[in-house]
């Protein structure tokens, strides 16, 4: 069994980092809400400078976390410079009340002071959150950063698969990143997790003859470039094209791409 067999219908809908558009993104509240509004969870994975795998989106720890306020932390505060335990610090869910990123709370989609009774979200393993989507046979879309530039971009790939086998579920799991080499890798090491590739600004040439030798059987394109004729060129291949990130509200909009031939759709926005 694979990741794509957990879903006997089409029109998946991924929760892209979690509950994004209502809770903090890649944090364990984000994830919690999320359940039962979407079909599958969608992550980011980087790593600490010990080595753990941690759900984290950026390169660096400014955006998401109140790293500044630590002097231990210095500019550009890279993920990839401090142990799990120094990160393990950070307040991870703050900055969304305050910076309202989808105006939600503005929109009165999300109460502010329910927010603010929440516990204050610190960084995640990944460990943790397999245990979690096991605990709710939650199938799980996990993007591997690009980790060129970094001690981790030789076993990357490897340490992740690493923990997806401790835990046992395989079948739960689709492995993707912009970096494909890691898609080639992760293929070699366990060719029956399912892997998918990363576009977000071109179609790779010979498309079809590309995805084919990787080999990888999903193909996720940003929205900007997901074109009809190319969705339905990969789709009629055989191919699951899944789309990022589609948060137009009207359902019609969602609808079309599924008519196109796409298999799901990764979003901000839960119903």
């Amino acid at each position: 069994m694979t990741f794509w067999n957990n879903f006997k219908q089409n029109n998946i809908i991924f929760a892209h980092r979690g509950a994004r558009s209502i809770r903090a993104e890649n944090t364990m509240s984000a994830f919690q809400e999320a359940l039962g509004k979407c079909d599958a969870l969608e992550v980011d994975v980087g790593f600490t400078k010990d080595g753990i795998p941690i759900i984290i989106h950026d390169d660096t720890l400014e955006r998401t976390s109140n790293v500044k306020r630590f002097k231990e932390f210095k500019k550009p505060y890279n993920v990839v410079d401090y142990t799990y335990k120094q990160i393990k610090q950070l307040d991870f869910s703050s900055w969304f009340i305050k910076n309202d990123p989808f105006n939600t709370i503005k929109d009165k989609l999300v109460s502010k002071k329910e927010l603010q009774k929440l516990p204050i979200q610190r960084i995640v393993k990944l460990k943790k959150v397999l245990k979690f989507c096991k605990k709710h046979n939650l199938p799980i879309n996990i993007e591997i950063k690009d980790m060129r530039g970094t001690a981790f971009n030789k076993t990357a790939v490897s340490d992740v698969l690493k923990i997806v086998h401790q835990l046992e579920v395989d079948n739960l799991v689709l492995i993707s990143s912009f970096n494909h080499s890691y898609i080639k890798k992760s293929y070699k090491l366990s060719p029956l997790i399912s892997t998918a590739i990363l576009e977000e600004n071109n179609h790779p040439k010979n498309i079809i003859k590309y995805l084919k030798s990787i080999p990888t059987k999903s193909y996720h394109p940003r929205l900007t470039i997901a074109k009809t004729k190319i969705i339905q060129q990969v789709a009629n291949a055989g191919f699951f094209v899944n789309i990022f990130t589609v948060n137009d509200s009207k359902n019609l909009v969602k609808q079309k791409h599924f008519k196109n031939g796409v298999k799901g759709i990764f979003t901000d926005f839960l119903s």
